[in-house]
Formats: C-alpha cells, sequence, structure tokens
C-alpha cells in the first residue's frame, strides 16, 4: 500500500483551494479531493498497522489546534516555479511539532529518515513545463482557516486521472504538548 500521514481540511476550504489552482495557468491543479496537509510520506508499506499505531500515540499527545492558511509559493522558488503551495500562518509551529514527532516514530518504526526538513504547505497543483510566466505569486495571500482535528493515514493509489487518497485509519489530536 502507497501511503502518508495527513491533517485532512474542510471539504469547502479543498473545493476553494482547487480553484485557486485552477485559475493558475498551466498548473496541473490538485483535485479537491486531494488536498490535505502532509506530515509524512511513507512511500510503499507492506503493514499499516504499525504506522497507524505509532501515529495514534502521537496523536494522543497533542491538542487539536487552529490553522490559518496564507501565502502562495512555489517549490524550488517563485522565478523557477515546478510545485505550486499555500503556507501555514497560525497552526505552523504546532504542525512542525506534529510532523516531527510522527518523523521521530516512523524513523523508530524502520523508514527512512526524511532527507530533506520538513515545510508546513499545502500543494495546490505541479507544473509539467516551466511555465511562460510565472503567476503572481502572494506570500500574505489569505485562504481561509480550519481547526486541524486528526491525523489520517491514507492510501494513495496512482491512477490516469492522478492519484486517489483513501483514509485507512484516522487518529484524533486528543492531548496536550
Amino acid at each position: 500500500m502507497r501511503a502518508f500521514l495527513a491533517i485532512p481540511l474542510p471539504e469547502k476550504l479543498c473545493e476553494e483551494l482547487a480553484a485557486v489552482g485552477r485559475g493558475i495557468a498551466g498548473l496541473r491543479a490538485q483535485k479537491a479531493g486531494t488536498i490535505h496537509l502532509t506530515l509524512r510520506f511513507l512511500g510503499d508499506i507492506e503493514d499499516p498497522e504499525p504506522v497507524a499505531a505509532a501515529a495514534a500515540e502521537v496523536a494522543a499527545r497533542h491538542a487539536s489546534f487552529d490553522v490559518s492558511l496564507a501565502g502562495l509559493g512555489a517549490f524550488p522558488d517563485a522565478r523557477r516555479p515546478r510545485v505550486v503551495w499555500v503556507g501555514l500562518g497560525e497552526g505552523e509551529g504546532a504542525s512542525k511539532a506534529l510532523a516531527g514527532d510522527i518523523e521521530d516514530a516512523v524513523v523508530a518504526l524502520g523508514y527512512p529518515p526524511e532527507e530533506r526538513p520538513w515545510t508546513a504547505h499545502i500543494t495546490l497543483g505541479r507544473f509539467r513545463d516551466r511555465p511562460p510566466q510565472p503567476p503572481p505569486f502572494d506570500p500574505k495571500r489569505p485562504f481561509g482557516r480550519f481547526r486541524a482535528e486528526k491525523i489520517v493515514l491514507f492510501s494513495s493509489v496512482l491512477a490516469g486521472e492522478g492519484a486517489l487518497h483513501e483514509p485507512f485509519r484516522e487518529m484524533s489530536l486528543l492531548g496536550g504538548t
């Protein structure tokens, strides 16, 4: 099973973000059903149960938190955009702490550590080719708010029309840090 751990966003907010992505010329925009805040991509895993158990332990130690979405940016940078993303304002610190604990938990299970540091972002889409004119990136543009209340272990199936994400297990953020 190809899998990742993420914080889901409310459906209405996902639809709004998908519309923003569709409005950027040349961007292969994410569908609303695939928009989320990735905490850790795992790749192909044989048994999801140990990952779900470890994520549940992490979730029990973290309280739910508010997230504001702000800023439109790109990886690797605005001059050479390949991935267009929305950043986090409020909630960035809490999500970073949560992602760090998830990273420690999956590394303890034997998964290799991430090579790059985790960056709080929500992917809107990818450019297949470099756009003739990069979109107007705005580091302060607001995109809405939501409350992060759970972690979801998703399975991801690659299909011709894009990846299909199915929740495997949900873990509520119950504790305090």
